[in-house]
């Protein structure tokens, strides 16, 4: 889904923010971008915190090997 349309029906609902959010699959990095850009105590600002509740970014974890090089080129 868009993050435009998701936040559309967020806007306009009048049910509950966080149920609905839960069913509203959309990309986690235009919603990070999104919150960087809108004013704070603005109604979407509300609306893409809920939308970031339920579509998180995904951090990938480091392999043992990649620590591993990254201690060994700290002590360097």
């Amino acid at each position: 889904m868009l993050l435009s349309e998701a936040v559309d029906i967020l806007t306009s609902a009048r049910q509950d923010l966080d149920l609905l959010a839960r069913g509203l699959v959309v990309d986690a990095a235009e919603v990070s971008a999104a919150i960087a850009k809108a004013s704070p105590d603005s109604v979407e600002a509300v609306v893409l915190q809920y939308l970031a509740k339920y579509n998180p970014e995904q951090v990938k974890a480091k392999s043992k090997k990649t620590i591993a090089n990254d201690a060994n080129t700290e002590q360097q």
